[in-house]
């Protein structure tokens, strides 16, 4: 009898390595969001050959730093005799609850901001859809507790693992309009008088 597709350890580690890779880039893009990483003028203008724009300076850094630690981390559980899930687990966590984090005091009210959300608007500009930051962060937590909370399978047929890919799919249909509404914001566009 052979196994199923998913019992290969190559093709285990690539569904592991592809969700750390998932969770990194949500967090290097949530720091160039908050931040304001996008060129040395601080505005949204995408760099092109026609504009005097760079990319602001800790934006290499950053993406260095990100490419490293994930590039490390895959490294890691690659070298070693067997695949270290404890560890593994740790580094996801830690990337997901910083995500988390920041998303968290982007939705902050204005008074207590600890960040300009939009760079082209006063301090206490804040959009009503910016509490959908926060609603995502409560969603994907309730979720990824149906991950480090496994259960046995009830009937043989729906386990912790299988509830949490099916919670997961109306929370991204919800991150993707809200991420939409942040792009398309008005506090990004810079008034010039």
């Amino acid at each position: 009898m052979t196994r199923p597709l998913s019992d290969i350890p190559w093709t285990e580690k690539l569904d592991y390595f592809s969700a750390a890779s998932s969770i990194m880039f949500a967090l290097y893009s949530v720091v160039i969001r908050m931040f304001h990483l996008y060129t040395s003028s601080g505005s949204r203008q995408i760099p092109s050959s026609h504009s005097s724009s760079a990319p602001h300076p800790a934006l290499k850094l950053w993406t260095v730093t990100c490419l490293l630690a994930y590039i490390g981390h895959v490294t890691y559980l690659t070298m070693l005799p067997r695949f270290d899930y404890a560890y593994n687990m740790a580094f996801n966590l830690i990337l997901g609850l910083t995500h988390n984090a920041l998303w968290t005091i982007y939705s902050l009210p204005s008074s207590r901001s600890l960040l300009p959300r939009f760079p082209f608007q006063p301090k206490a500009y804040r959009p009503a859809f910016v509490n959908k930051a926060f609603v995502f962060v409560l969603l994907t937590t309730a979720a990824t507790a149906l991950e480090l909370l496994d259960f046995p399978p009830w009937m043989f047929i729906i386990d912790a693992h299988a509830l949490w890919h099916l919670s997961t799919v109306p929370i991204v249909k919800f991150w993707y309009d809200f991420l939409v509404e942040d792009a398309l914001d008005e506090g990004w566009k810079l008034q010039k008088g």
